[in-house]
């Protein structure tokens, strides 16, 4: 079971079945020799860099990190690479005394602290496989995650921003026998925890004896390091499982000189959570890699965030557009210096919309490149810097894509693919290179441009969301919990500056008597929907689309939306045309939709 086991994520394992091992899951020799040979790949790994950095630099910053609840003159956090290097030492130690083996999973949901960023790479020290937790999943995502990967730790601060994940993570484990230890940072006694600032901090297991013997295993460069659960998939987890090289492949294929490329001792920041897939290349591998700074702020803040990439000389900024808006209107309220500032990096798996890449330009003056990422890829392609180059994007050196029309499935194949997907309730991963000749269905859907790139027209089925991948299926059965809701969809619309969002399309009970928004948001967060994950936009009709089998056309739904403006009249769903003219404006039907924001 879980990643050692013969059981995949959700399935109990049976007597007399042969273990399935992922640890042995690796790449073919040939496609290893081929990606080394181009230099996409490396017999090292990340612990490589950071060992040779302190060694060179030791007391260069590897971390700079703000801690928004600390005092005053305590809130900035700053780590030299021999310090960090020790902890990550120390703290995988503090796994293998906890009884942790090579290729145990080890689930952490933490915030954007320096102590995620240690503890990411002492599960590579010590051979585990990292299993980062966004900070906004709630106790039943939690529940599925640790399940399905059969995780054998668990790290969470005792309370952050009025959740309390100690209690929540205590209140699962009887469901988890896979479970082992249970580790809080903050108040562990309340919960009867492991504590982390005495186990993992304080006690300097690096000098036992068992840490003097212990040497880092050979071999992790092409094994699984890194697993990803991505939620609201066909309405279900899927695990993504990444090697060292996978992850390095972000960095090592990146040669233009106008784009984030390999610049010795940059300075990098991202406003995600350092739980998620970009945030870890970004500003924990990609500084690594070149001996730089990794920036992070652990409650969002854009004026505190202009003051960090100010005062820390922050070199590059990768950032969703909901992000990005908030930090042009902040600078221009009061314009900080930002003077070694060279590149905003804006996208993920949504566009950026013209106008917010033409105001980064102007308030920041510097250029703005989309990119294009997934799970199963990271960054996968990104655009050039000029406002006619149109919304293709361009593949990153090595990768191939196969897409040739609208609607064309997005599939890839390059160093920088993951190594095996995991589908919650299989028996085993699906191993890239094993099935396809190394192609992999992102799920998104895209089409060739004029200009030798692609462009991303519709992401993976039921995936919402531009910050946060938003539980879709989750969601939706909980709306179904409100007394006044029949039916329920959550699907994508495309704010023009914030990115893509969550709407709820809800066909009521009483047509005379629909919930309102407040109302609905209200109910999903009783029900403990993270905030993250409340639709922002309400639409009420008569009826769901669906097809002949029954289920919600999706697809229908977001043309529909994106047809949509304010004020209009409302079509139903499934018309082609809208009911505006330019001669004259029609009455909609009964059941057309009324559409109701959820600012």
């Amino acid at each position: 079971m879980g990643l050692t086991d013969s059981a995949g994520p959700g399935t109990a394992g049976r007597s007399g079945r042969t273990p399935y091992r992922p640890l042995d899951l690796a790449p073919p020799a040939e496609v290893t020799d081929r990606f080394r040979a181009a230099g996409w790949w490396r017999p090292e790994t990340f612990l490589d860099d950071l060992h040779r950095t302190a060694a060179r630099a030791p007391e260069r910053p590897a971390i700079v990190a703000e801690r928004a609840h600390l005092p005053a003159g305590r809130r900035r956090i700053t780590v030299g690479y021999a310090q960090l290097a020790t902890y990550v030492d120390r703290f995988a130690g503090a796994l293998r005394a906890l009884g942790v083996a090579p290729g145990d999973p080890i689930a952490y949901q933490l915030p954007n602290w320096w102590e995620t960023v240690a503890l990411t790479l002492a599960c590579l020290r010590a051979g585990a496989v990292a299993v980062p937790v966004l900070p906004t999943v709630r106790s039943h995502g939690l529940h599925r995650i640790l399940d399905g990967t059969r995780a054998r730790i668990c790290v969470v601060p005792d309370v952050w921003e009025g959740f309390a994940h100690a209690e929540a993570l205590a209140e699962l484990a009887e469901r988890l026998p896979w479970l082992r230890h249970r580790v809080v940072l903050g108040d562990a006694a309340a919960t009867g925890a492991v504590d982390f600032a005495a186990h993992f901090q304080h006690t300097a297991h690096e000098r036992t004896e068992a840490g003097l013997r212990s040497r880092p295993r050979g071999g992790q460069a092409d094994r699984p390091a890194l697993l990803i659960s991505v939620m609201g998939l066909r309405d279900a987890y899927t695990s993504v499982l990444h090697s060292p090289n996978t992850l390095y492949a972000n960095v090592s294929t990146q040669s233009s000189p106008d784009g984030p490329g390999r610049r010795e001792g940059e300075v990098f920041l991202s406003t995600l959570p350092l739980t998620s897939l970009a945030s870890l290349i970004y500003t924990v591998c990609w500084p690594l890699a070149v001996g730089g700074t990794g920036v992070h702020q652990d409650v969002w803040d854009p004026g505190r965030c202009l003051d960090l990439i100010a005062e820390t000389g922050v070199d590059q900024v990768y950032a969703e557009p909901a992000y990005l808006a908030e930090l042009v209107t902040a600078q221009r309220r009061r314009p900080r210096h930002a003077e070694r500032l060279r590149l905003v990096l804006s996208g993920g798996r949504t566009s950026t919309p013209a106008p917010l890449a033409a105001e980064l330009r102007e308030v920041f003056g510097v250029p703005v490149l989309s990119v294009w990422g997934a799970p199963e890829v990271g960054m996968g392609a990104l655009s050039g810097d000029s406002p006619q180059g149109g919304d293709g994007v361009r593949p990153l050196r090595g990768l191939e894509v196969s897409a040739q029309n609208a609607t064309s499935a997005l599939e890839v194949r390059g160093p920088s693919v993951c190594l095996a997907t995991w589908q919650h309730g299989a028996p085993e991963p699906r191993a890239t290179w094993e099935h396809g000749d190394g192609w992999l269905d992102t799920g998104d859907v895209a089409a060739a441009d004029l200009h030798g790139g692609i462009r991303v027209l519709a992401r993976a089925g039921t995936r919402t969301g531009a910050i946060f991948m938003v539980p879709v299926s989750e969601v939706e059965d909980r709306l179904l919990a409100h007394p006044r809701v029949r039916e329920a969809a959550v699907v994508a619309y495309t704010d023009p500056e914030h990115g893509e969002l969550p709407c709820a399309v809800v066909v009521p009970t009483a047509r005379d008597r629909p919930p309102g928004p407040a109302e609905l948001r209200e109910h999903l967060s009783a029900l403990g929907t993270a905030e993250a994950f409340l639709p922002t936009r309400l639409e009420i009709v008569g009826a769901l689309p669906r097809d002949d089998g029954g289920r919600i056309r999706r697809g229908a739904l977001r043309s529909w939306l994106a047809r949509l403006r304010p004020g209009a009249p409302r079509p139903a769903p499934d018309r082609p045309e809208p009911f505006v003219r330019a001669d004259r404006t029609e009455e909609p039907p009964q059941d057309a939709p009324q559409r109701v924001p959820c600012r």
